[in-house]
């Protein structure tokens, strides 16, 4: 313990030995250098160790002391009653300590102290938040010390009010409810929550947000009861209004038999006010009247795709505009099984000979109409006509209504070539016009509408009367909006959310798969030197982590079945004997992600570019910034933003462009990879028309098309299979196209649409058989 001294000589020394601003002159009169300013003082007071001011009365320059913290509790609780003497030791001289006497102490602030009056200082500027990181470490390390409550009372009005300038009055709301809590007598509080409830609740109503406008009248009635009655009578008075008015304009419109607009009235009704008395009843006449579906879609795709279109959304789409004549309905021990709108085929046992029976009933078009399709010329820009016709070798109409056919070559399943639109009269118009059951509706509100096509033969009469397509973001909220009734259906479920409903699935919902799974692809631009170069390519692939983007972020480290890496752009299946799979090579191991592998590749393929650039006399381009070009799907946005962040690790600079779903061609759009979303149904026909559809003959090498053509000319299933293991082989290593993964879709309906089927190979494989059950329907509303 160091000996006592006289209190005002040991405040001399102390001064004299520790005053830091302070300059002093040497002997020599020139003066000295400032002592530097410690390091923890050039922090923010938060970010401080705790430290006390204190001043003595014999100080010069009035300076404070900068001391450890007196550790007594009455000190750190704020008392002021002090006496005698105390023991400091100096913050920037750990291990010397002195006694000074109270009675020469002329101003002392503990930390706590000079937290709080930096606080406000910092409230008096408005700046909210780090005033409420004052609060937060007060609240830690001095919860009870004086003015802590008050700041933090001082703190909830004045942001309040600040927030209630700013228009954010829910915000407001809550901090002011907040301070009510916390501090019930004070005078105030109830008025201002009543002013800013009242400015919230007219905000809504007129924002038209009747959901949450109806919420917070039933909170305010349940929490403040009389403070609010004369307000919330007026209130309800005013939605009551609103909501008959719209159901008088549906009145109106049933009467002009605009059933459309009428059930868009009817339905605003409820909204307004679901209690308006004879609203449910109308509405569910209505339905009867006018069943209209309406589905939350993550991937709106073209409301017009192309016949041809491979996307998923375009495949999706397709089913609503053409009939084919014939159509993949489901899978069997061997392939794809087929059946026909228009009539049926029958395939004799030698698989050399077909017959097409056509129905009166079901289409205007005859055997000969057929016949004329298969020769004509123009029929050769039908890309499925076109690589059907070379196999036939005789052609025969009987009975008007029936077309054999005899091939030159036996085929496995030629039902699968006869995907395309059968046409009457003229064939040479392209695109193929529609025949199928719905066509678009134009609207101005977002997303797409259908409605049956009246002049279409194959048009049912008890298929909905309007199909609506809802753009969202997110599952999340495609989700929440059926789970308030706007909607009845989700198209496509990002799969985390899949994988959780599979499990966990709620009794008035259906969840289901389509049969057929999506591969995610890309396609490069190989008008691009770089990406023309198989190296590149290859070290593209390696530095995507694929395992970590399905896993992680699509699943949401959940398992579902059918979601896998894949090696080449051929779909797996669910499992191994899963019939889709037949064309797939299990000995093929998907590429790992290898981020040196990548660079070393890119400087491979750099070099090999180099050296014939030089060869050329020409100067080699820099690899200039990657454009990814994906569909506005919630995958593909998710996926493309993971691949961005890959491909800057690896020194690529990137940025994403969304494109048409249908778009084919990366050039053509602007990008150098191209994002696709394909839907591989019968692999033996879809997989050739995939490469020809999206990488030119010029850019396929002489065996990869002998690979091709010799595929469709399988003789038997085993033949299948092992021309299918080659193609995998030379698609794995040529890259022409980019395999990412394949993910099995899944779909989740109310039960109140009835008719949907059962793992459908597209949403509207059966649309006209769907039925919309009002009474349960209205009743969900």
């Amino acid at each position: 313990m160091m000996r006592s001294a006289e209190p005002r000589s040991l405040a001399w020394a102390i001064l004299l030995l520790l005053t830091i601003a302070a300059p002093l002159s040497a002997q020599d009169g020139k003066p000295t250098d400032e002592k530097p300013i410690p390091v923890e003082m050039t922090k923010p007071l938060i970010e401080r160790e705790p430290y006390d001011l204190m001043t003595v009365a014999s100080s010069k320059d009035g300076k404070p002391l900068r001391i450890n913290p007196i550790n007594a509790a009455a000190y750190r609780a704020g008392s002021s009653d002090r006496n005698g003497q105390v023991t400091v030791e100096l913050a920037d001289m750990p291990g010397r300590k002195f006694q000074i006497a109270w009675r020469s102490v002329t101003l002392y602030q503990p930390f706590p102290q000079l937290l709080v009056e930096e606080a406000r200082k910092n409230l008096a500027a408005k700046d909210f938040d780090l005033t409420f990181r004052y609060l937060q470490r007060l609240n830690a390390e001095y919860p009870k010390y004086p003015g802590v409550e008050r700041l933090l009372e001082d703190l909830l009005v004045q942001n309040a009010l600040e927030r209630f300038q700013a228009g954010a009055l829910d915000e407001a709301l809550g901090m002011l409810e907040e301070a009510k809590r916390k501090f019930p007598q004070k005078s105030g509080i109830d008025k201002s929550i009543e002013s800013v409830g009242l400015r919230l609740v007219q905000k809504e109503i007129d924002d038209q947000q009747w959901q949450s406008a109806r919420k917070l009248i039933e909170r305010f009635e349940k929490v403040y009861g009389d403070t609010f009655s004369d307000s919330i009578s007026e209130w309800r008075a005013d939605l009551a209004r609103r909501s008959q008015q719209e159901l008088n304009r549906a009145k109106q419109q049933i009467a002009k038999e605009d059933y459309r607009a009428a059930l868009e009235a009817i339905n605003l009704a409820l909204a307004i006010d679901p209690a308006i008395p004879s609203g449910k009843e109308q509405l569910a006449e209505l339905v009867r009247r006018y069943p209209q579906v309406r589905i939350a879609t993550l991937a709106a795709g073209d409301a017009m795709p192309p016949h041809e279109t491979l996307t998923w959304s375009g495949r999706r789409n397709k089913r609503l505009m053409y009939r084919d004549l014939t159509e993949i309905v489901g899978y069997g021990p061997e392939g794809g099984e087929y059946a026909s709108p228009f009539g049926s085929v029958i395939r004799p046992v030698d698989r050399f000979e077909l017959s097409i029976v056509l129905r009166d009933r079901l289409t205007p078009v005859t055997g000969f109409d057929l016949s004329r399709q298969f020769q004509d010329p123009a029929s050769q820009k039908d890309e499925i006509l076109a690589g059907l016709t070379p196999l036939i070798e005789k052609m025969t109409v009987r009975e008007i209504r029936q077309l054999d056919l005899r091939l030159r070559l036996p085929h496995v399943r030629p039902e699968a070539l006869l995907g395309f639109v059968p046409r009457k009269g003229d064939v040479s118009q392209f695109p193929i016009p529609p025949n199928g059951p719905y066509r678009e509706l134009k609207v101005k509100e977002d997303g797409q509408s259908f409605v049956p096509d009246k002049n279409s033969s194959l048009a049912a009469n008890r298929s909905p009367s309007e199909i609506q397509l809802l753009p969202f973001e997110t599952t999340t909220d495609a989700m929440l909006a059926l789970a308030a009734g706007e909607v009845h259906m989700v198209d496509r479920l990002d799969p985390a959310t899949a994988a959780r409903l599979s499990v966990e699935t709620p009794e008035d919902l259906v969840v289901d798969h389509y049969r057929a799974p999506t591969l995610h692809v890309l396609v490069p631009n190989l008008n691009n030197p770089y990406l023309k170069n198989r190296d590149f390519r290859r070290g593209l692939l390696y530095g995507i982590n694929r395992q970590e983007i399905l896993h992680s972020r699509l699943l949401g480290g959940k398992e579902l079945d059918g979601c896998r890496l894949v090696s080449a752009p051929i779909p797996s299946g669910v499992s191994p004997d899963d019939p889709v799979s037949y064309g797939y090579d299990l000995s093929i191991a998907p590429r790992n992600y290898e981020p040196q592998m990548s660079i070393a590749l890119q400087k491979l393929a750099e070099i090999k570019l180099r050296e014939e650039a030089e060869a050329k006399n020409e100067a080699l381009l820099p690899v200039a910034k990657l454009v990814i070009g994906h569909p506005n799907s919630e995958v593909s946005r998710q996926t493309c933003l993971a691949i961005v962040q890959y491909f800057k690790r690896l020194g690529l600079d990137c940025e994403l462009k969304t494109v048409s779903a249908e778009a084919t061609d990366p050039a053509a759009v602007g990008v150098d990879l191209l994002y696709v979303e394909v839907q591989v149904a019968e692999p033996l026909v879809d997989v050739p028309r995939m490469f020809d559809r999206y990488i030119p003959n010029v850019h396929q090498t002489q065996y990869f098309q002998l690979a091709l053509r010799q595929l469709g000319l399988s003789r038997n299933w085993q033949d299948v299979r092992e021309r299918f293991w080659s193609l995998h082989r030379l698609a794995h290593d040529d890259l022409l196209i980019i395999p990412l993964f394949q993910l099995q879709d899944h779909f989740v309906y109310r039960r109140s649409l009835g008719g949907v089927g059962y793992q459908p190979m597209t949403l509207f494989q059966q649309v006209e058989r769907w039925d919309l059950a009002p009474a349960w329907d209205v009743a969900q509303n």
